[in-house]
């Protein structure tokens, strides 16, 4: 297994990024639409060559000053949302084609391919067309296809996208098995997909890396605020005043309890994050003793199933709180409304940028 290095530049999409993936990790890549994600795995591939920089797969010099080695010799596996299988082939046939393209013989491609099929649980489904197969069966066969060649890197585009909620489980628990080892990237925009298949996350926004690391310590600690939308998290800046306290902005105190891993430096910057369930509304400072009562402004209203996810100015921050609807029509909240917002001290994580 192997790992891969990019720092790559295209001026034209405003590109400019450098990413280290470690051997035989699954990095999901996040970030808005447009952000250059699918720009980044094109990179990798060989689907697009960079203006300035260089890519690596493991010791491999693949695309840099004077040097490009084509797609089919990267040694790369790209699987996107759509199986792509060949219509005419049935799938132990669509299967078998990668390793007979790289040089095996007929009869270790049938091996091989049979080998694939078994560990996606489509064994029985080998004499079937893509038109035989369900969505999830098809993308099933997708990934034994992508996987038979042993490729070094394997590159993932939104491979969940478009499947019903218990197919696309199904498929993330098999991703996450048949992934584990192999060095991967993964574009989602789900956090599942993160928690499931990726031990690390890169966040790139306009053509940049803007926020790496591991997986289980962005997502409980996100430093960017489309982290922070994804995890489902409320993510305030502000200054430490103290070791448990956050000041948002002039005279605008946060409590919280501070992150022992990353703890608050008073003079310094630091992040807290708030869950919008933790958050309750009022129309006057509520009774009780909760150490954060914060006045905001109600920005709009956004249902939610069977919450109403009611968004906030706080001290020129944007933040949400989910109340159920029987409460936004008591309140008689609207875009507009001055409101108090309380909220626990034990419900606010702060730590230190």
């Amino acid at each position: 297994m192997t790992g891969i290095s990019l720092t790559a530049t295209l001026a034209d999409r405003g590109f400019d990024l450098a990413l280290a993936v470690p051997t035989g990790s699954v990095t999901a890549v996040v970030g808005p639409n447009g952000a250059g994600k699918t720009t980044l795995l094109h990179l990798v591939a060989g689907l697009t060559r960079p203006d300035t920089g260089e890519v690596r797969i493991g010791d491999r010099l693949v695309a840099g000053p004077g040097v490009w080695v084509p797609t089919h010799r990267r040694r790369v596996a790209l699987l996107t949302q759509r199986p792509a299988l060949f219509p005419h082939l049935d799938a132990l046939a669509n299967v078998m084609f990668g390793p007979l393209a790289t040089g095996s013989d007929r009869a270790a491609a049938r091996v091989r391919a049979l080998a694939e099929l078994d560990a996606v649980g489509c064994g029985g489904l080998a004499s079937r067309r893509p038109a035989e197969l369900s969505g999830g069966q098809a993308q099933r066969v997708a990934i034994a296809r992508a996987l038979a060649t042993e490729p070094d890197v394997v590159l993932l585009d939104e491979p969940l996208a478009g499947l019903d909620i218990a197919v696309a489980a199904d498929q993330r628990h098999l991703l996450a098995a048949r992934l584990r080892g192999r060095t991967a990237l993964l574009v989602t925009h789900e956090v599942l997909d993160i928690w499931t298949i990726a031990d690390q996350v890169a966040v790139v926004a306009d053509g940049r890396l803007v926020e790496s690391g591991d997986a289980s310590l962005l997502l409980t600690r996100p430093r960017t605020e489309f982290l922070a939308r994804l995890v489902g998290t409320n993510l305030v800046p502000g200054s430490a005043v103290a070791d448990d306290t956050l000041e948002l902005a002039p005279g605008v105190l946060l409590r919280g309890l501070a992150d022992p891993d990353q703890p608050l430096v008073a003079g310094s910057s630091g992040l807290a994050s708030v869950a919008p369930s933790a958050i309750a509304l009022h129309l006057a400072d509520p009774g009780g003793s909760p150490r954060n009562v914060l006045g905001c402004l109600v920005t709009g209203l956004e249902p939610r199933g069977q919450v109403v996810r009611v968004h906030l100015e706080l001290a020129g921050h944007a933040v949400a709180a989910d109340l159920t609807p029987q409460a936004v029509a008591e309140l008689g909240l609207r875009p507009g409304t001055p409101v108090r917002a309380s909220v626990k001290a034990t419900q606010v994580h702060l730590y230190g940028r």
